[in-house]
């Protein structure tokens, strides 16, 4: 780890640039020396102001970086969250110094306008910073005010740590870099952290062959602290993560090509349940193994998924920072709610986030609920009266989920509030003032709502101001990815072959909510370290669903008799009727007489 932050970096700066000497030899080793020189090599002079150039080299981001910036997504957000109240931002950065994810508030988003998603921070235009120089030398680095090359810079404190592949490659950098002189001790360790999780994350679901994850510790088995070696058929060492190369006390080149039996003396793998390995140190370790997993999905197909929702996620936000409304579709489950929260979270965390769904509140609460009320406006109100959802939105967000579900007397109040930015409380006279950026989320087909006068189009049309369409679990290439993200939340490391062939199998008309209360009950059933099987549903709702003739001469009686039949089953309860069948609740009253 370097650093040099002792050394008056504002003398030896001086002194480099006037003499092209160093007050101590040892010091042209140091990675900073290093990458001054190459930017002075580029001809670049330290008096350049970056945020003055209007000409940056920028670069699209590949396949390769889109799959890399949604897998490293949660890592910037939650490092964010940790130390945003610092006025921090985060870069995600790859082995060409071009920026690939980015993190921060809106008042750093101006600060660093000229630190944008595709461009390339290299030390020809933007001379030594922490992120290029800790590529070069492919270790954590700390770089603090002068110790950058650009006097513009020497307010900026950054701590920089590289990704690296498993095969001695480097992947990229996770960089922390904040405008105010602070640079927190845990910004170090907080990215070695983060960086390890990601290695490892790429490991297992790039992993074709067998892994062999191994502690000192069973507690850390699975964790981020995992040691892993990849290894072929012939327990050949393929690929080895960082926390391997530590334990094992190798460079990387010492490990790959070779044998387990090579660094083990007790190379015997079990199949399932943790058991113990010996070194040719004499040192225990605690392993399991990972079995090779059987991609029922295209490893490609499985990218250009992933891609596609971090894509969407991309626009949508780029939508809504110019105050253009987002609506979110798709069926029940989809994670309409979750895109949302993912859309909220790119913005300050002080900003108001408010949820209602639309379908859930009685009509005649509704309004209320919306719009707030004044003091005496019906029996039962508060003497001082109540805000709605909508004032307290304003200068954040207002999340109108199950729109479709949105009476049509009160369509005509929320179109007036999207057109004047001003409401009136239920029994109030005085107009209320409230700007907020709008999401919406149905599960319904809102242009044939509109077509039978079901939902007015001027409201549609309004709230469509860029649409986000989420498919069906069963139709999405990256169950898998998901499937791991959810195990990974449970604290589930390993599962069965059985396991993917179900998941690829079942149909999920309950989408990713039944996904995630299937994972939940079968790791809660489970007695083994490794997920041997899912507990599926004998019979989920679209086998029901199947059950009904869709003649059209009969469908509505048949329609009333099923959900009938299940309100029955589900003893009165609307709300799970509604669930089980993946319909709204306002379909369930429509059919209940």
């Amino acid at each position: 780890m370097h650093g040099h932050a002792n050394y008056p970096w504002k003398d030896i700066k001086h002194r480099f640039f006037e003499t092209g000497s160093l007050p101590n030899p040892v010091l042209a080793d140091s990675p900073i020396i290093q990458g001054w020189q190459k930017s002075r090599q580029a001809g670049l002079s330290p008096l350049t102001k970056v945020s003055d150039l209007r000409d940056f080299p920028h670069a699209a981001l590949t396949d390769s970086d889109q799959y890399l910036a949604e897998l490293a997504q949660p890592i910037l957000q939650d490092t964010w969250k940790i130390f945003g109240q610092q006025d921090i931002s985060v870069f995600l950065i790859n082995q060409q110094r071009k920026i690939i994810a980015e993190q921060h508030n809106d008042f750093a988003h101006q600060s660093y306008s000229f630190l944008k998603t595709g461009r390339i921070v290299d030390e020809a235009v933007f001379g030594a910073i922490a992120p290029t120089c800790s590529l070069s030398c492919q270790q954590p680095l700390i770089m603090v005010g002068h110790q950058h090359y650009l006097d513009e810079f020497s307010d900026y404190s950054c701590a920089s740590v590289p990704i690296f592949d498993g095969q001695g490659g480097v992947l990229g950098a996770l960089d922390i870099t904040s405008r105010q002189g602070l640079l927190a001790s845990n910004w170090l360790r907080h990215l070695l952290y983060q960086t390890y999780k990601l290695e490892n994350q790429l490991l297992i679901q790039q992993s074709e062959q067998h892994l062999l994850i191994f502690q000192h510790s069973p507690d850390l088995l699975g964790n981020a602290y995992s040691a892993m070696l990849e290894y072929d058929d012939r327990q050949i060492i393929r690929k080895a993560n960082q926390m391997a190369l530590k334990l094992l006390n190798r460079e990387i080149h010492d490990v790959l090509g070779q044998s387990l039996q090579h660094f083990f003396l007790t190379p015997t793998i079990q199949q399932s349940g943790d058991f113990l390995i010996q070194s040719r140190d004499h040192a225990l370790f605690y392993a399991r193994q990972h079995r090779p997993q059987i991609k029922a999905t295209p490893r490609q197909a499985i990218r250009k998924s992933v891609i596609s929702q971090q894509q969407q996620l991309q626009q949508a936000v780029k939508a809504i920072r110019a105050n253009i409304p987002i609506l979110i579709t798709g069926e029940t489950g989809t994670g309409k709610d979750h895109f949302a929260q993912q859309i909220r979270q790119q913005f300050p965390e002080n900003l108001p986030f408010i949820s209602i769904n639309c379908g859930a509140i009685p009509e005649n609460l509704l309004e209320s609920e919306l719009f707030g009320y004044e003091g005496g406006a019906f029996t039962g109100a508060k003497h001082k009266g109540e805000k709605g959802l909508v004032e307290l939105a304003d200068q954040g967000f207002l999340f109108l989920d199950e729109i479709g579900d949105l009476p049509m007397h009160l369509q005509v109040k929320v179109l007036r509030v999207l057109q004047d930015q001003q409401f009136y409380r239920v029994g109030g006279r005085q107009p209320i003032q409230s700007k907020f950026k709008l999401i919406c989320a149905t599960n319904q087909d809102l242009p044939t709502q509109v077509k039978l006068q079901q939902f007015r189009s001027d409201l549609y049309y309004r709230i469509r101001g860029y649409e986000v369409q989420l498919l069906p679990l069963r139709q999405r290439n990256d169950k898998l990815i998901l499937m791991q993200h959810i195990l990974q939340e449970l604290g589930v490391q390993q599962w069965s072959v059985q396991v993917e062939q179900q998941l690829e199998q079942y149909d999920w008309h309950g989408n990713i909510r039944e996904l995630i209360h299937v994972l939940k009950l079968s790791v809660a059933l489970s007695e083994q370290p490794i997920l041997e099987h899912l507990y599926l549903p004998e019979q989920s709702a679209s086998a029901i669903a199947e059950q009904v003739s869709t003649s059209p001469a009969d469908l509505e009686q048949q329609t009333r008799q099923l959900i009938q039949q299940v309100l029955q089953q589900e003893q009165g309860n609307v709300s799970k009727t509604a669930k089980r069948l993946n319909i709204s609740r306002t379909t369930v009253y429509k059919y209940l007489h």
